[in-house]
């Protein structure tokens, strides 16, 4: 046998600083030791050993003996997190050398979840960036909102980049195609994209090859979603009492005792299934999926299946020469429900809770049965089943460049790129099976619509490093174009003269089409400079120019500049050894808007009309201009403990200029409002983000993610000429939304409501203006009684391993918004003959009664106007996802020839904690990210998940 030695040592940082704790191994034994205070060891091996040092937080090094007894190791930073890669405009940089607001999350962040919006997916796990589901409903869409809102009647969507072809949505994606997401929301980082920029940038960059060997996987998971609460209505005989109260004959009403919820919301189903290859080739890589995705709702026959086919492929054809393609094709088949319907026919939702349960679904003649005492009325099985409501989207985005590499330094990218959306719409109501089928005597709604966008894109970039200096320069310029085309049908009456269905409508109204171009030329800039790792520097400038404005106001000019200093990199920071990396970071930008408000807003236009003429349809603005953002951010990131601590801190200061608002004008001028250049906002906002290793040990391991936002918006001027303007409609009553200067976006407006007057059981509406007039006869009493704006939001993120078992779970909150709870009005009224919520079995009956429900009062709607009665409060805290997985061991996956196989079982909504009384306090009636937000009239409520899968790879 060999004989042993003794080995003794130091192990020391990058810095040269001691680190103690350091685990040293003899390789392929259990023999070790460890590194005390002063970075010293001692161990006993034979001389033809290997040595291996590991420590957390830094990479492994293996060291042979080779007979020596002194052996002196330098371990070398490991933190993934510091050095991964991330993709900013027009190129990539670290994560340790940002110096803008910049957010990025990975595949692993937004895998195994039931969404077929990849958006979805992130809600909860970036700060600064609210996510909000607009419906449960199939298909629907999420309002994105980063750092709040900047616009009134603009735009306050971000802009995507996906694998560098811009778009103003990626819903279409499929969420297993995506490799990673970056989230720019700072002016700085934003500001290479120009007027795309103002709302912030989402780059998202799709999986690709690797030249090393051909891999390819499968994934697929299965399940079941519900409703996770019901809404107590009244029975049959508390039905029956209310409409003796109210007056209406009872006689006749029919025996049922119908639970038009257990009808409406049954069990919901999603399937999810991919494919994909990936390799390489000599001198390039290639990837190709295909999957499918089926989400069939709680309310049938909602149901969107989606199909996806995606590539990504490049290609060096010379040392020189390099050529990339890439496309992206999504076809989606929906069937919709109507929701978000006002009372006029009610919707699928609101019916299911305010149709009387005195009636069955279908009537004695085998047509659908509607509120006896209010013709049209639909119960909430003809409202979904009734019609086809049907849409069919196809998207195409592609994009293909060359790059040219003259030096190593010096290089040029040229690329061409398309995004196509066309959309078809069909509605069809046959003028038998429902009461408002028959009063049209049939109806047939259809539209087709097409935009097509191509981008063409030339950069030029410089990189050189010489020394402690490192150097970079990106320039170019862009040209967009986009053509749009919508074409609508309508026919009606589909019964002659006998009462005979016929193939097509006699009453077809003529149709003209639509159609709308737009057009920029950019130009963009970016120079970076770093000395010693240490000071950081970054400058940004775009000129945009926009067919949108008149020729003298067509160019907006966006400049930034973004610096940083990595405080530990300093000699002073030498001895302080439990901080890995301290740096500050501050920038400036400003950024522009010309979305949302028309193709040709400063021009004079006429419509023309069926019978060959043209009306004047808007008045000219010649003077319009762009909505620019000015945003300063000042930002810290810290890594403590050998990265087991890494916090992130902002604080902004956004400022909106020139408001391109709907600006309301006279009547007498013909025209009810003009797109004007008027007034301002201000956001300003904190954002923390804290992420830990817990424990980490050989068998466990446990992290956490914590991120904290905090945004105050407000309208700081309207102009000298309005002094607001109203939002959110509700039918039959003032409006719930109001926009005036020094109130944030979403401010509710209407009465105050002191409760019922226990003499009369009518509802006390405090009289503000002192006139001893109240209610609907004096509107001057109305004032602000709440707002949609949160104080806060927030996400904490754990994840356990356990041997090869996973788990992760997700809450996800909003704290201090308010809801405008207008569905109650329709339940809670009890001014008609709709059925009504379980809480008015305390309505006021008797003199003297003490209550906080009114009384019945048929046909007036005094007790329900728009007021803080209606108003809720919107908080909630929900564990988004849960997620329980087990990987096999690299010996199981020896014997099954696979290199990965993960089972898994995801619970998404799973609970919910909130006061408000509402099927679901995160959806919205109206764009949650626009003035109108807040408001819950009928909408879909989303449902809980829970879902089996497996990944496989080969």
């Amino acid at each position: 046998m060999a004989q042993n030695i003794t080995i003794k040592g130091f192990v020391k940082d990058q810095k040269g600083l001691p680190l103690p704790g350091v685990s040293v191994k003899v390789k392929g034994t259990n023999q070790g030791a460890s590194t005390a205070d002063n970075g010293s060891y001692t161990i006993s091996a034979t001389s033809n050993a290997t040595l291996e040092f590991t420590f957390i937080g830094y990479k492994t090094v293996e060291e042979a003996i080779n007979n020596r007894t002194t052996v002196n190791v330098t371990l070398s930073d490991d933190n993934q997190q510091l050095n991964e890669v991330v993709v900013i405009g027009y190129g990539t940089t670290t994560k340790k050398d940002l110096t803008t607001a910049v957010v990025s999350l990975s595949s692993k962040d937004i895998e195994n979840q039931p969404v077929t919006n990849p958006l979805q997916a992130i809600q909860g796990k970036a700060a600064g960036v609210q996510i909000t589901s607009q419906s449960g409903k199939p298909g629907s869409g999420v309002s994105i909102t980063i750092r709040g809102n900047t616009s009134i009647n603009a735009s306050n969507s971000p802009l995507y980049v996906i694998d560098g072809v811009t778009s103003r949505d990626a819903s279409f994606l499929n969420p297993t195609d995506i490799e990673s997401l970056t989230i720019l929301k700072d002016a700085s980082a934003a500001a290479i994209y120009g007027s795309s920029g103002a709302n912030g940038v989402i780059l998202i960059t799709t999986k690709k090859g690797s030249s090393d060997k051909i891999r390819a996987t499968f994934n697929a998971f299965s399940g079941f979603s519900n409703l996770w609460q019901k809404q107590d209505v009244l029975n049959r005989d508390q039905y029956i009492g209310l409409m003796k109260e109210l007056g209406y004959d009872t006689n006749g009403l029919g025996n049922e005792n119908t639970d038009w919820q257990d009808l409406t919301f049954g069990t919901g189903t999603q399937n999810s299934y991919q494919a994909s290859i990936s390799g390489g080739i000599k001198g390039g890589v290639y990837s190709l999926s295909t999957g499918y995705q089926q989400d069939k709702g709680v309310v049938a026959p909602a149901k969107l299946d989606k199909y996806t086919i995606h590539f990504n492929g490049s290609q060096n054809l010379t040392k020189w020469l390099k050529l990339t393609g890439n496309a992206a094709i999504t076809q989606s088949n929906s069937i919709d429900v109507s929701d978000n319907a006002n009372v006029a026919r009610g919707g699928t939702i609101l019916s299911a809770l305010t149709t009387p349960p005195t009636i069955g679904v279908y009537a004695a003649n085998g047509t659908y049965a509607f509120n006896p005492y209010k013709g049209g009325s639909e119960n909430p099985v003809a409202n979904a089943m009734a019609a086809k409501n049907n849409s069919r989207n196809f998207r195409f985005l592609g994009s293909f460049a060359a790059e040219v590499k003259f030096t190593q330094d010096l290089s040029f990218k040229s690329s061409i790129s398309t995004n196509n959306n066309d959309n078809r719409y069909s509605y069809f109501l046959d003028p038998y099976s429902t009461d408002y089928g028959r009063t049209q005597k049939g109806i047939r709604n259809a539209n087709f619509s097409t935009d097509h966008v191509w981008l063409n894109e030339n950069i030029l970039n410089y990189t050189k490093n010489w020394g402690k200096n490192a150097f970079t320069a990106t320039g170019g310029m862009t040209l967009q174009e986009s053509k749009y085309y919508y074409l609508g049908y309508n026919e009606q009456n589909f019964l002659d003269a006998s009462g005979k269905l016929l193939d097509h409508g006699t009453s077809i109204p003529a149709q003209l089409p639509t159609a709308a171009q737009w057009s920029k030329r950019s130009y963009l800039a970016r120079l970076t400079y770093a000395y010693d790792g240490k000071y950081l520097f970054s400058s940004n400038f775009r000129a945009d120019g926009s067919s949108r404005f008149a020729p003298e106001n067509r160019y907006g000019y966006f400049p930034s500049a973004s610096v940083g200093w990595r405080i530990s990199g300093e000699n002073f920071m030498k001895d302080v050894k439990s901080i890995n990396d301290l740096k500050l970071r501050a920038s400036w930008g400003k950024v522009g808007n010309d979305e949302g408000i028309g193709d040709y807003s400063y021009l004079e236009l006429y419509s023309p009309t069926t019978q060959g003429s043209y009306n004047f349809s808007q008045l000219a603005n010649p003077t319009l201009s762009w909505e620019e953002t000015t945003q300063t951010n000042i930002g810290l990131d810290l890594s403590m403990f050998n990265s087991r601590i890494i916090f992130t801190a902002d604080a902004y200061l956004k400022k909106t200029d020139g408001l391109l608002i709907q600006q309301p004008i006279p009547n007498s001028t013909g025209f009810s409002s003009i797109t004007r250049n008027v007034g301002s906002m201000e956001n300003k906002g904190l954002e923390f983000v804290l992420s830990t290793k817990n424990f980490i040990r050989e068998k466990f391991t446990w992290n956490t993610d914590i991120n904290f936002s905090l945004n105050r918006n407000k309208v700081t001027s309207l102009g000298d000429r309005v002094s607001s303007i109203t939002f959110g409609g509700i039918y039959e009553r003032d409006a719930a939304i109001r926009v005036v200067t020094g109130r944030p976006l979403g401010s509710f407006y209407g009465y105050v409501s002191n409760g019922v007057d226990p003499q009369t059981g009518n509802i006390i509406y405090a009289d503000l203006n002192g006139n001893k007039v109240t209610g609907a006869d004096d509107t001057g009493d109305r004032t602000f009684i709440g707002s949609a704006q949160p104080d806060f939001t927030y996400g904490v993120n754990n994840t356990f391993t356990y041997g090869n078992f996973g788990l992760n779970f997700l809450f996800q909150g909003v704290q201090g918004n308010q809801m405008f709870n207008a569905s109650r009005m329709e339940l809670e009224g009890m001014n008609d003959s709709k059925n009504q919520s379980a809480v008015v079995l305390n309505r006021w009956t008797t003199p003297g009664q003490i209550t906080d429900v009114p009384k019945a009062i048929r046909n007036n709607t005094s007790n329900t106007l728009t007021s803080s009665r209606f108003v809720e409060d919107g908080s909630y805290l929900r564990l988004k996802t849960a997620t329980l997985s087990y990987n096999f061991g690299a010996m199981s996956l020896g014997k099954l020839k696979m290199s990965k196989l993960m089972v898994y079982a995801t619970g998404y909504n799973l609970l919910t904690f909130t006061k408000y009384t509402g099927f679901d306090p995160e959806v919205n009636q109206n764009s949650a990210n626009g003035p109108s937000m807040g408001i819950d009239y009928g909408t879909y409520p989303q449902s809980r998940t829970f879902l089996f899968g497996v990944n496989v790879g080969f």
